[in-house]
């Protein structure tokens, strides 16, 4: 609790009084990373025990033991989400690996979002028909577009991020850091790079099991330049997890509970679940039913809307004695397509 309270100081004190931070520059990262975590709602900042910690909390790198892996494993995840009808594609790669066993670790998570097959209107004389000089359509004025629909470029928007953590276990938890690299490939040949840092703490058996983590994501704020000279800045934000392990000896079982809560300072109010002032929150829940650390049952709600999942493990599969885990993640929009998200996990 205390690293909290200094925590939530160090962020007033890095916020400027007057802040002109974007509400969502960057969020293409907000969509998180491995359908176990996505299955449970989102909640992974207390948790952090597999490759993906290195997203959601650097400090779980520091000894990670996943249902696939103990803490002197490397894992791997991969995950690819098709959102909203195939609009967009998703991609999520990230990677876990020791230096001590139990004690410290690194690791690196590489996301890539896309969209395809944007069509592109280059501007031209004689493109608004009918027009009355002032390079705006204007349909209610008889004005009308004067192009060849069926010859236009078509390009794609991309961004891009890649994280770089290391963690170490120390005497009062798990402390760990993320640098991070943002770059955005955006139409007509826009670019965009930034460079931002995220600190995590995990702490185990504060209250018998209860398991307490937090993520300051963006610390000291990121700004991303772009091409065109106009610079966007990302505000930090505080992401606090609480998890409870409840063993059940008679079923061979584990069920892990966790919330997880999204504080932000950016006057998104109605974005967000609860607000007040520049303050919002955003709440996750979720749980996980382990059967004898073989087949996992999920579920949650991420700000209120339902998911729900499940993954299965196969161990020393293969010549190379490779333990492979797979699961999957369902989503439920409330306005949009529901999404599906697959991961894939490897350790040894």
């Amino acid at each position: 609790m205390r690293f909290l309270i200094l925590s939530i100081c160090i962020l007033a004190l890095t916020l400027p009084s007057e802040s002109h931070g974007e509400k969502y520059a960057g969020e293409f990262m907000a969509l998180g990373g491995g359908a176990r975590a996505m299955g449970m709602g989102g909640t992974f900042i207390a948790i952090a025990n597999d490759a993906t910690t290195t997203f959601w909390n650097p400090a779980g790198l520091a000894g990670f033991s996943s249902m696939l892996a103990s803490p002197e494993n490397w894992e791997i995840s991969l995950m690819k989400s098709a959102r909203f009808g195939n609009l967009i594609d998703y991609h999520f790669v990230s990677a876990a690996f020791p230096l001590r066993g139990g004690e410290s670790g690194w690791g690196v998570t590489f996301i890539h979002m896309g969209i395809d097959d944007i069509p592109i209107f280059p501007w031209s004389p004689g493109m608004i028909g009918n027009s009355d000089g002032d390079d705006r359509f204007e349909p209610w004025d008889d004005e009308y577009l004067n192009f060849d629909y069926e010859n236009l470029v078509l390009e794609s928007a991309n961004d891009f991020a890649l994280f770089l953590s290391y963690a170490q276990r120390m005497r009062f938890g798990s402390f760990g850091a993320s640098v991070k690299f943002i770059r955005n490939d955006q139409v007509t040949d826009v670019t965009s790079f930034g460079v931002g840092l995220d600190i995590g703490y995990l702490k185990e058996g504060v209250v018998r099991d209860l398991i307490v983590g937090v993520k300051l994501q963006d610390i000291t704020g990121t700004y991303i330049s772009w091409s065109t000279g106009e610079k966007e800045f990302i505000n930090p934000a505080v992401k606090v997890g609480l998890a409870y392990p409840l063993r059940l000896k008679s079923m061979e079982s584990v069920l892990l509970l966790a919330v997880d809560g999204d504080f932000r300072f950016e006057d998104r109010q109605t974005a967000s679940q609860f607000w007040i002032g520049r303050s919002s929150a955003d709440f996750h829940l979720g749980a996980e039913l382990t059967i004898r650390r073989l087949v996992a049952l999920r579920g949650g709600l991420d700000m209120g809307r339902p998911t729900a999942g499940a993954g299965f493990v196969l161990r020393d599969f293969g010549p190379w004695h490779v333990s492979v885990g797979v699961d999957y993640a369902l989503l439920v929009h409330d306005k949009l397509d529901t999404t599906h998200r697959v991961s894939l996990l490897l350790a040894h």
